[in-house]
């Protein structure tokens, strides 16, 4: 959600500079060399950024977030055991992996600066829904190996 604050127009984009006074950075509890650090960073990110680059973050954190919601209510689904949601789960599950995928590459392609701030956060979400859809698969398989023997016995 960095792009959706950092937007094309925004004051930073426009080259204004920082009014970091020394009065409001007391108060905000940074110093004002810290406020133009603050300010530097927001710059750097604005340039390095490629045009696609927001629009493509956009979209996933989009998706990600509905798959996220579907992902609440198929766990209810579980709890109270419905049939569908073992399936529902591995399907949900995979589509974050794909997402965290597709995310991991467009921050692969931007700049240095930009890899350094998302890769690190896109692997640890990517180990955990890598996690949580090899669970899933794991506890489908085990129903099935139990249904199959229930049927054979």
């Amino acid at each position: 959600m960095i792009q959706a604050v950092i937007a094309p127009d925004s004051a930073a984009a426009r080259n204004i500079p920082a009014d970091c006074r020394k009065d409001e950075a007391k108060q905000e509890s940074v110093s004002v060399a810290e406020c133009e650090l603050m300010v530097a960073n927001v710059k750097i990110m604005i340039a390095s950024r490629p045009s696609w680059f927001r629009g493509v973050q956009m979209g996933l954190a989009l998706l990600g977030t509905l798959a996220a919601f579907g992902s609440i209510l198929i766990g209810v689904a579980l709890v109270d055991y419905r049939r569908w949601a073992p399936g529902a789960a591995v399907i949900t599950f995979a589509t974050l992996l794909a997402l965290d995928g597709v995310g991991f590459i467009a921050a692969f392609y931007t700049g240095p600066l930009l890899r350094a701030l998302y890769l690190w956060n896109i692997l640890l979400w990517f180990s955990i829904h890598l996690s949580m859809t090899l669970g899933a698969i794991a506890g489908r398989h085990a129903e099935y190996v139990a249904q199959h023997r229930a049927v054979m016995a």
